[in-house]
Parts: C-alpha cells; sequence; structure tokens
C-alpha cells in the first residue's frame, strides 16, 4: 500500500488515535514523538474528556504544531458522546459508544486533513479502539497497530480468537494454560479478560476487535524488546509482521521535546525528597491510575510498610471518576509517619525519574505493562501485587522468568486481603539479605538489555528505523 503525502517535498503525516487513559496515551504518545523527530508531521488524536486534562498539564492547544526534532506535533479531541457525568463510562455500554462517535468523528477529522492539502500518509491506534483499522480500510489508508502489553499477552488474545488453545470455561475454569514458548500459565495468571469470570466483557470485545482487525494493519508494533521475550517473539513473528521498538519511555529519551501526554503538572518535589534519602533505602509504592484497592487493604499495605520499617515514597491517587469508586482514607498512623520524615505521600510524580533515583531499593507495583518495563530497564527489584488484565501475566514473568520480583498477591479474582505481616516480610525480602542482592543483580543484567536495545544499531532503535523508512520519510 502507497504511503501518501501532499506533494514530494511535503512531509508525510502520520496520525495516532489513542483510546484515553495513561496506560494508552502515554506509550502511543512517545512513539507519536519519536516518529515526529524523524521529520514528520504527527497528529496525536484521543477523547475530549482525556483532552482537558492534557490541556491543563501540558498547556496543549488544539491544532497547534508544537517542535519534535526535526518535525511537528500537534494534537487533536474528538467528543465521544458522554458527557462527564454519563452513566455509560466505566461499563461495557461505553465501549460501542466510543466507536460509534470515534468513527464519525475521526473520520471526519482524516477527511479535514485531506481539504487541507494535508493528506494522512498513515493511521496507528492502540488496543481499545480497533474500529481505526475500519476508517483506515474505508480511506485506503496505511494503518498499524502499536500494542501496548507484552507478547505474552498479543499470543493469548491471538489464539485465544483463533480457538487454537484451550482457555478456561465456565465448565472448566481452573485449565492452565499451554501457549507456545511462553511458561504455562495457572487460571488465574492469564489475562483476565480472558477468563469465564470476567466482568469487562467490553474491554475483552474490544480487544478481541483489535484481532479480527489485525489483517488490514501491515505491522504490529511491539512495547518490549527481543531479550525480554525473545522466544515468544520470534514464534508470534514467524505468524505476523511484528517489530519490537521498547522501551519506548527510553526509545523517547532520545528525542528533545517538552510534549507530554501526562494527565497531572510535572513537579520536583518527589525527586528533591529522594535526594534527601541514603541510596537504595526507599519503598516506591505506586498502582498506576487505575488499580484500586480496597480501604481494607490499604490499612493492611499501610501498616505491613511501617512494621518494615523502610521509608516509602507512595503514590495516592483520587479514584478515576469514570470509575465511580469511594475515595479511600489515608490511615492516620501514615500521615504521621509523613510528618517524622519516614515517608512520603503525592498524587503524582514522574515515575521513569523515581525509578531511576539511586534512593529507590525497591518498587510495589501492581504489575501494569509500562510500571514493569520501566521498572525491568531501569533494573529495580519489585514486589508484585497485580490486580487484573494483563498484570497477572506480567507478575509470573517478574517473579518466574525475568527473577527481579517477589509476589505479594495473586489479583482481585482471589479475593484475599494480603495481611499487613506479609506486607512487611515481603518488603524487606526485596530489600534486605540475599535475596535482595540477587533480584538487583538481575535487575541490573535486564537494564543493561535494554539500553542495548534501544541504542543506536541495536534491535528496537533499527525496528524503529525500518518503519519510518517505510512509511516514505
Amino acid at each position: 500500500m502507497e504511503f501518501k503525502s501532499s506533494s514530494p517535498s511535503s512531509p508525510i503525516h502520520v496520525m495516532l488515535v489513542s483510546f484515553h487513559g495513561q496506560g494508552s496515551v502515554g506509550p502511543l504518545l512517545r512513539l507519536g514523538k519519536v516518529i515526529a523527530s524523524k521529520g514528520t508531521v504527527v497528529t496525536f488524536v484521543t477523547t475530549e474528556n482525556w483532552g482537558k486534562k492534557m490541556r491543563q498539564a501540558n498547556k496543549i492547544v488544539d491544532g497547534e504544531l508544537k517542535p519534535v526534532g526535526s518535525g511537528l506535533i500537534r494534537f487533536e479531541f474528538f467528543d465521544d458522546g458522554c458527557a462527564e457525568d454519563d452513566v455509560r463510562r466505566g461499563t461495557s455500554l461505553y465501549i460501542p459508544q466510543l466507536e460509534r462517535s470515534g468513527k464519525r468523528e475521526v473520520t471526519k477529522l482524516v477527511r479535514r486533513y485531506e481539504e487541507k492539502n494535508e493528506p494522512v500518509s498513515c493511521l496507528i491506534n492502540n488496543p481499545f479502539v480497533p474500529w481505526v483499522g475500519d476508517i483506515a480500510e474505508e480511506l485506503n489508508i496505511p494503518y498499524a497497530v502499536l500494542w501496548i502489553q507484552s507478547c505474552a499477552c498479543f499470543s493469548s488474545y491471538y489464539h485465544y480468537q483463533n480457538g487454537s488453545i484451550p482457555f478456561p470455561t465456565e465448565a472448566k475454569p481452573d485449565l492452565d494454560v499451554k501457549l507456545p514458548c511462553v511458561p504455562v500459565l495457572k487460571h488465574d495468571e492469564i489475562h483476565t479478560f480472558l477468563h469465564p469470570s470476567s466482568p469487562v466483557t467490553g474491554l475483552r470485545d474490544a480487544i478481541l476487535g483489535q484481532f479480527k482487525n489485525l489483517s488490514k494493519s501491515f505491522c504490529v508494533l511491539l512495547n518490549s524488546f527481543d531479550a525480554m521475550e525473545q522466544e515468544v517473539i520470534d514464534y508470534m513473528s514467524k505468524l505476523f509482521p511484528i517489530k519490537t521498538i521498547g522501551p519506548l519511555f527510553k526509545l523517547s529519551k532520545t528525542v528533545t521535546s517538552d510534549v507530554s501526554g501526562d494527565f497531572c503538572e510535572p513537579s520536583d518535589q518527589c525527586l528533591e525528597w529522594l535526594d534527601s534519602r541514603g541510596e537504595a533505602s526507599v519503598v516506591y509504592i505506586s498502582f498506576g491510575t487505575v488499580a484500586y484497592l480496597k480501604q481494607e487493604q490499604m490499612e493492611e499495605m499501610a501498616h505491613g510498610v511501617l512494621k518494615s520499617g523502610l521509608t516509602f515514597l507512595w503514590v495516592i491517587r483520587p479514584p478515576l471518576p469514570d470509575l465511580n469508586l469511594e475515595t479511600l482514607v489515608v490511615p492516620q498512623e501514615i500521615k504521621e509517619a509523613c510528618g517524622e520524615g519516614k515517608g512520603k505521600i503525592v498524587e503524582w510524580c514522574p515515575q521513569e525519574q523515581v525509578l531511576a533515583h539511586s534512593s529507590v531499593a525497591c518498587f510495589v507495583t501492581h504489575c501494569g505493562w509500562n510500571s514493569t518495563t520501566e521498572a525491568l530497564s531501569l533494573g529495580v527489584p519489585v514486589v508484585c501485587f497485580p490486580q487484573w488484565g494483563d498484570q497477572v501475566t506480567n507478575a509470573v514473568y517478574m517473579i518466574d522468568v525475568f527473577k527481579t520480583g517477589v509476589r505479594l498477591g495473586r489479583g482481585a479474582a482471589d479475593g484475599r486481603i494480603v495481611p499487613r505481616e506479609e506486607v512487611a516480610e515481603k518488603l524487606l525480602e526485596a530489600t534486605v539479605g540475599e535475596k535482595a542482592v540477587e533480584l538487583r543483580k538481575n535487575g541490573l543484567k535486564w537494564k543493561v538489555e535494554a539500553e542495548a536495545a534501544v541504542a543506536p544499531g541495536g534491535s528496537s532503535e533499527k525496528n524503529l528505523m525500518e518503519f519510518v523508512e517505510k512509511l516514505g520519510v
């Protein structure tokens, strides 16, 4: 398929369409910045609801071109057809509504640029917005996908969709899953959307929609790197044209730009506080933007941290409005510990910079893919506390494959409140003694592998350059 521009001298125009949310917007925007830096024009598109957050945090002006390397990037936001307090938000009813509005509005946007003599040369999306492939097919535009989870999870969905591998069913809910070139996954270690007990059928169907549309894309870009998942990447590459271009947070660091997709304003407060701490002395705790602990689990976690005697930096965010969840109450004892200088609680922090800080000893994480790749690529030991989705699979890799993590829980489906004694025990295991030394040693090995992947001539850098060249840059 031909990649078009308005004239031979005009830059290639790439449009990125993202599902809303930090975990989706962040990786796709990083990719956009790298592509723009090579001399293209990138238009980044997501919902107006998320756009409000991005405008506030990053002083974004709709449609305004911002320089990135030798190219340009701009932002466009579309109305998803739901008011902010619409009851469909956070339910399976939202996904079909997003598709109806998104198809219409993004098609209009592509045509508007065509009329302005800035035709879209290539469309790229991420999971949960599979309908972007339909737009590409209808308008005869080359189309690629950025997969923002692991290749192991990509394989899970691929084989689930094809029916080529047995998965748990209502009749056999405890079935182990044996994917090619992936460790055997217990029933509670497969992507929870693929389990018959999953309550989020809308999100599962959206991702499966992506796999039904795979044949429309000329390439799937993976936010992973070859050494990280070598066997399953080699296997899946024979079935579909996939290219590893991760870790994207490291690859995008080569680009000078003040463009950010964060929904909170940047602050150096956390880093200044870490500067005052000793080397490898702080436990960093963050469960992403969507994972949510019950109040009882929050209290056990807090008392476990205090029981360990370790200094902590804990990100505690109010729940996203879409999720209709109660705001958690921070235990008084933790607040007092902060007052005594034993810890710090913040609503947001620059996670990559925090994980790269010498004061951080370990990372207590929900094991989202962004957090997983950041921790692994920066050599930080982890205490795995997965909740749902791909987190339960990522935890298996951190503990059993990469050997940089210890397990604290098995996921929300387990229904168990992990007691404070266990929290303290696992924190100490990851920070003090022989196990901690082994975890850090393994972490440093993966840090070297990640840096090699994104270095000039490395596997990810080479794949990204081949992709950009294919665009006609």
